[in-house]
């Protein structure tokens, strides 16, 4: 509705000489109206995130899923400031408040990874992913900045016999799990503006864990053991920075699934995989129980993407058309 007709609607029958005086009027509170709404940032308060130009800092630049936010990050245009653990230790709470200074968002990848040597170093996974979180989310709340925080699929007990979404009740099992998901609580109690995406399976250029070293494996013709029966998402990190640069662009605040849609287990994200390189298979598909892993993880890790669904942001690939954009880059070696 423009002013014209807004006045048409609450003042029908006043006199033409009054009506310029009174547009001016309207035009005036309108101008006030949509001030108000604006953060002190710029940022309109109902519809955008930060803004495009906005410095953004991704801690945990070195790993596999950070390297690809910086990416995503400055090709829309953002200036990114890249902090790996050498620059930026989130657990050092004041490195954190200092290297976070002047940022508008802060998308913190950092996180202790190692899910079975949590089982023997519960403290340390807990002071990274737990306070280490915290320290993020408490530097950008003081700074009247956003945060991101990424947490895992983990977090849930996969005891269901479907996907679960971001309003079924966490149940983490391992160590590992039980830290990240403190983490969360952590971040969402620090900051208010907070969002935490779980991601799951992350593979891609560069990478150092298991999916993201499959295809060399493969080609090496290693004789492997694959879980054939724990149902993934395996997921492109180059996806789930997308996704990632999408949630941050929001101010709908709260907890995201980003992983990549369908469902699938290792053994057989292998399978495909070796097609694709027209290998023949070197692996051995066995159960969960086989592989005899320290930590335990949640038989049924799918997600459910319903919030991104709900608030109209663009659905993550099938994990097939992910590993087609992958092996197209060569995101796999």
């Amino acid at each position: 509705m423009n002013d014209d007709d807004l006045i048409a609607l609450i003042a029908p029958d006043i006199p033409d000489s009054q009506f310029d005086s009174l547009r001016r009027a309207v035009a005036v509170r309108t101008m006030a109206r949509d001030d108000r709404r604006r953060r002190p940032d710029g940022t309109n308060s109902h519809r955008e995130g930060p803004r495009r130009t906005m410095k953004v800092a991704v801690l945990g630049a070195g790993g596999l899923l950070g390297r690809h936010v910086v990416e995503e990050m400055a090709r829309r245009g953002r200036e990114v400031l890249a902090l790996d653990h050498a620059a930026c230790a989130i657990e050092d709470a004041r490195a954190v408040a200092s290297a976070l200074a002047g940022c508008a968002l802060a998308v913190n990848c950092a996180a202790f990874t190692d899910v079975d040597g949590a089982e023997s170093e519960p403290d340390r996974s807990f002071a990274i992913n737990a306070l280490g979180a915290e320290n993020v989310a408490r530097a950008t709340a003081a700074a009247g900045a956003v945060v991101l925080h990424v947490s895992t699929d983990f977090v849930f007990g996969g005891r269901l016999d479907r996907p679960q979404d971001e309003f079924d009740l966490p149940e983490p099992l391992s160590l590992y799990a039980r830290s990240k998901r403190a983490g969360e609580l952590l971040v969402e109690r620090a900051n208010p503006r907070s969002h935490v995406v779980r991601v799951q399976g992350l593979y891609g250029r560069g990478g150092r864990n298991f999916a993201s070293r499959l295809s060399s494996l493969l080609r090496e013709g290693k004789r492997l053991r694959l879980d054939g029966e724990r149902r993934v998402q395996p997921t492109s990190a180059r996806a789930a920075a997308r996704a990632i640069a999408d949630i941050a662009a929001t101010d709908r605040w709260g907890t995201w699934h980003a992983s990549c849609r369908g469902a699938t287990t290792w053994a057989g994200f292998a399978t495909r995989l070796a097609a694709r390189l027209d290998l023949s298979p070197t692996w051995e598909a066995v159960p969960s129980a086989a592989l005899a892993l320290r930590a335990p993880r949640p038989p049924n890790c799918l997600l459910e993407h319903r919030r991104l669904a709900l608030c109209g942001l663009p659905p993550l690939p099938t994990w097939e058309e992910a590993l087609e954009e992958s092996l197209k880059e060569r995101d796999l070696s």
